[in-house]
């Protein structure tokens, strides 16, 4: 029984060290200044805006092993051609012009983390920051399709920032407490794009699961993890964030893609989708723990109580005070 209490207080105290790191890190996240947003009104009072300079490349990027794009993302791809055909020049990077990419204009991030990534992902994932940073323009991936020209988009964010040299923006994520990567846009040599590639190294260990690994080594966790960091420097101006209905579906629509996620990502799906029922019974078993050990408890010092002599005969002393009180009055 001894056993059992110590594991159970073990236990709770790691779920109060959780309970507690989690609020420490939420106040943290969101103790911040307010996020730089681009709006559906924005969108609509400067998409055709011409007196702002330009200063983002009329460039889209996009990632395949070869230069042959599977047929299940044969509309996502030709959506984004089609809608920006004449405006932009598009470039279609495969695996031997990444590596050939990051090894001339990023030798010793190369030499040092990307050829020793364990996941192509996480290339794929660090390219799109060094192309950006080194050409800029706009990065998608390719289960991302296209609804609406991408230069009704720059022509805002260059018309909201005049003045400014360096321009960037990400997608919101459906939580509203991050952003997502598989849509990005910015300026060449933008300073938040050279932090990006700057820290990848610091961030290249492997974090358990595959699916953690590749989130905090080089996804939309460690791109976020970075943007809130750049928001408290003085250069967080340069940086906006596009409002969910911004990025889908007034510019960009989605189809299933993950081809990324190891075997253990539907299981975190799957946990994902059921947090609240699952968070449910976490609670439900911890109340459980809490009152099988308090009736353990007590059942343990009544047994005590009644085995021990001493405490009897106090008991009797007691009661025969109480007797002789009662009869002397």
């Amino acid at each position: 029984m001894r056993k059992l209490e110590i594991i159970v207080y073990i236990y709770l105290f790691i779920i109060l060290v959780i309970l507690l790191t989690s609020q420490i890190v939420r106040y943290v996240w969101h103790n911040r200044s307010p996020p730089r947003m681009v709006s559906e009104s924005d969108v609509f009072q400067y998409a055709n805006a011409t007196s702002a300079r330009r200063r983002i490349p009329r460039l889209i990027h996009q990632i395949w092993r070869t230069d042959d794009v599977p047929l299940r993302w044969n509309a996502t791809f030709h959506s984004v051609l089609a809608q920006n055909t004449g405006d932009f020049k598009h470039y279609l990077w495969t695996d031997v012009k990444m590596d050939r990419f990051v090894r001339e204009y990023e030798p010793e991030f190369y030499k040092n983390t990307y050829i020793n990534y364990p996941y192509d992902i996480q290339r794929v994932d660090s390219f799109r920051y060094v192309v950006l940073y080194h050409l800029g323009g706009i990065y998608i991936d390719l289960d991302n399709g296209c609804n609406r020209p991408f230069k009704d988009l720059l022509a805002t964010l260059e018309a909201l920032d005049p003045e400014s040299a360096h321009l960037a923006a990400f997608p919101r994520d459906h939580f509203s407490i991050s952003v997502e990567s598989d849509f990005l846009i910015s300026t060449i040599g933008h300073p938040f794009y050279k932090q990006l590639i700057s820290r990848l190294y610091l961030f290249h260990h492997h974090f358990i699961l595959h699916f953690w690994t590749v989130q905090l080594s080089t996804g939309p966790i460690y791109v976020s993890l970075q943007e809130r960091l750049f928001s408290s420097s003085p250069q967080r101006d340069t940086v906006r964030i596009l409002d969910y209905k911004v990025a889908q579906p007034m510019f960009v629509w989605k189809v299933i893609g993950r081809e990324w996620v190891g075997k253990d990502g539907p299981f975190l799906f799957y946990i994902s989708a059921h947090s609240n029922l699952i968070l449910l019974y976490w609670k439900i078993f911890t109340v459980f723990l809490v009152v099988l050990i308090l009736i353990k408890r007590c059942k343990t010092r009544a047994m005590m109580m009644s085995n021990c002599p001493q405490l009897q005969q106090v008991k009797i002393l007691t009661s025969t005070k109480k007797l002789l009180t009662k009869l002397g009055t």
